[in-house]
């Protein structure tokens, strides 16, 4: 019974998302990426925005330039602030995961 609780769940919403925005070869971002992939969750959809590849196949939303990597937890149309330090990650997906 309880996966048939998850599965509903699941299948009701969209999932919440994580976008990391800076350059591929940038340490920072690499780390701010990393730490979204290892968020406890198997329902989350991890992205990574290098502008130099042009925009993201979901572009559902804009994100600022911004002169530093930073991530970004969204569900619902609304965005998180902008981290930049790893050790937000978490909190941040914390904040819409539990809606």
């Amino acid at each position: 019974m309880p996966g048939a609780l998850l599965a509903d769940r699941e299948l009701s919403r969209e999932p919440a998302h994580v976008t990391v925005v800076g350059a591929k070869d940038d340490p920072d971002a690499r780390a701010l990426y990393q730490a979204a992939r290892t968020y406890p969750t198997r329902y989350l959809r991890i992205e990574w925005l290098d502008r130099r590849e042009g925009p993201l196949p979901s572009a559902d939303v804009d994100y600022p330039d911004l002169p530093q990597a930073a991530a970004y937890a969204c569900a619902n149309g609304a965005c998180s602030v902008p981290v930049f330090a790893a050790a937000d990650v978490h909190r941040i997906v914390a904040k819409i995961d539990d809606r």
